[in-house]
């Protein structure tokens, strides 16, 4: 069955290119103009990925990208992020809240589907290559349902945030460093943004620590990388 692919954006110049790419490529795509288009459809319709524009008349990417975390069919839905490379804090805004990777317009199409390519195979996981539980440090990780429970009930997360917290529970102790959980989590040799693994790693701790300014489940390696406690 194709992979059915939202891609939001009002350039129609853009559509125009985007579509028959994802199309030649094996994909069903959908092209809306409006965060008030996207969100109806996404109601009636069911999608793999999304691919949003950050800058869009009315309803903005990211306000497209909050519904999107908070819809319980869609919250893990993989999302790729459009946005101008003078829009830095857009970019760290957008995996601040939960956006799985960005572009820079003018978008190249062989690296969007490239990207485009791997989060739906990350996202595709086989459970029976993985332990079925972990529960280190009274968090609950059901590895199969990708489901997290901590003292105060389940904890809701993003696909790469599942990704990278299960990576590091299944090794405590072990220290990775920031291109370490680049090359594993996005497996991007290219993607040398770094600073993409601090804000995931913010967003873990921001719902998982009891105080995340003070973590003691995922911990800072100074000048190294990060690690899960092994206590």
């Amino acid at each position: 069955m194709k992979k059915h692919i939202l891609v939001v954006e009002d350039d129609s110049s853009i559509g125009r290119l985007i579509k028959p790419a994802l199309n030649k490529n094996g994909y069903l795509t959908t092209i809306l103009a409006s965060g008030e288009e996207a969100l109806l459809s996404m109601d009636h319709s069911s999608f793999d990925a999304a691919i949003l524009d950050i800058v869009l008349p009315g309803m903005d990417g990211l306000e497209i990208l909050r519904r999107i975390r908070e819809h319980p069919q869609y919250k893990a839905l993989p999302v790729i992020m459009l946005t101008s490379k003078d829009s830095e804090i857009e970019t760290v805004l957008g995996l601040e809240m939960g956006a799985d990777d960005y572009l820079f317009k003018p978008v190249r199409y062989h690296e969007l589907l490239t990207r485009l390519k791997k989060l739906i195979a990350r996202s595709s996981y086989d459970p029976r290559h993985r332990t079925s539980h972990l529960f280190p440090l009274g968090i609950q990780i059901d590895l199969e349902s990708r489901i997290v429970t901590g003292k105060k009930g389940e904890i809701p997360l993003t696909y790469l945030e599942f990704e990278l917290l299960s990576l590091l529970a299944n090794h405590p102790g072990r220290v990775f460093t920031r291109d370490n959980l680049l090359d594993t989590i996005w497996h991007e040799d290219q993607f040398n943004e770094t600073r993409t693994v601090d804000v995931h790693i913010r967003r873990l701790r921001k719902k998982l620590e009891e105080n995340d300014l003070h973590p003691d489940i995922i911990e800072t390696v100074r000048g190294v990388g990060y690690r899960f406690a092994s206590r």
